[in-house]
């Protein structure tokens, strides 16, 4: 089946931005839909051939469709600002058919299922674990950003939490070591925090996470539930910080955290906002290696 183009970019953030221009480069008959607002100032007709579609179902006319990581950012909704309107990530999925390609990240389980009926060959860009890798670096590097730009504590030496240690946990620790912070890994399954016993200072759980937490200036949560609540807010020193990076609505009971006033940032998309064009080569090389297999 032939298509108008060969790849559609639809929705996201800057890293889809860079995308659309790594993929025109490369000689790929390219459009956008729903780009993040700050695409205009980046992509151009006169820069590289990157057409604007006027319509999702236009958008949809593309051998491969490539989506924001995470797909959805809040429910069904399709994570894009461009849009005042809000815009259902599934709505795509009715100008999909049998045989087109769709890369997305974190593609929640009930698409997945709607995909595999229509014969959409669906890629959950999240599931390759060198991106996902990858992924875990530049939000690490942006998490330890927003911690610098916000606090009035310097990182260095300070003592840090990491609430869970999954991939992006473990990276966050990395780069605290490195920085020589005091780092206490605050996880659940007795494996995690063995593991992390190997790289930080101290290991607790989350039950007993509540009488240490007013020891700490930075906490980071990667835990995507509401693990910082009311109790543990009330024990924490004046000016400590957290930056939630876990997937929406984040880990942090933001409405005590505000009674409390308690500085709590969630920091959703930092890939996009603090790497986005070495994201986008990583995202490229992905979308590549599926391709070629």
């Amino acid at each position: 089946m032939s298509h108008s183009y060969d790849f559609a970019m639809i929705g996201g953030d800057m890293r889809q931005v860079y995308l659309a221009k790594e993929l025109a480069d490369c000689g790929f008959h390219v459009c956008s839909y729903a780009l993040c607002k700050e695409a205009v100032s980046h992509i151009s007709p006169e820069e590289t051939p990157v057409v604007s579609a006027s319509s999702l179902m236009e958008a949809c006319d593309a051998a491969c469709i490539v989506c924001p990581i995470p797909l959805c950012k809040t429910g069904m909704l399709l994570n894009q600002t461009a849009n005042n309107r809000n815009l259902r990530a599934d709505a795509i999925f009715s100008y999909l058919q049998k045989g087109q390609f769709l890369f997305a990240g974190c593609i929640p389980d009930d698409m997945k299922t709607e995909a595999s009926k229509k014969g959409i060959l669906f890629y959950d860009l999240m599931d390759d674990l060198r991106l996902s890798h990858f992924n875990s670096m530049a939000t690490a590097e942006g998490a330890i950003c927003e911690a610098i730009a916000h606090s009035p504590v310097n990182l260095r030496k300070s003592n840090c939490a990491v609430l869970g240690y999954g991939t992006c946990g473990k990276t966050i620790c990395q780069y605290l070591v490195g920085m020589l912070c005091h780092v206490c890994v605050i996880a659940e399954p007795e494996k995690e925090l063995a593991e992390a016993l190997s790289i930080a200072e101290k290991t607790v759980t989350l039950t007993d996470f509540q009488r240490i937490a007013g020891r700490f200036d930075f906490i980071f949560n990667t835990i995507p539930k509401t693990v910082v609540d009311a109790a543990i807010l009330k024990n924490l020193k004046p000016n400590a910080l957290i930056i939630d990076i876990a997937s929406a609505p984040g880990g942090v009971d933001y409405e005590a955290a505000k009674e409390s006033e308690v500085p709590a940032i969630l920091c959703p998309g930092l890939p996009g906002i603090y790497a986005p064009s070495s994201s986008a080569k990583a995202i490229l090389e992905t979308i590549k290696s599926i391709l070629k297999e």
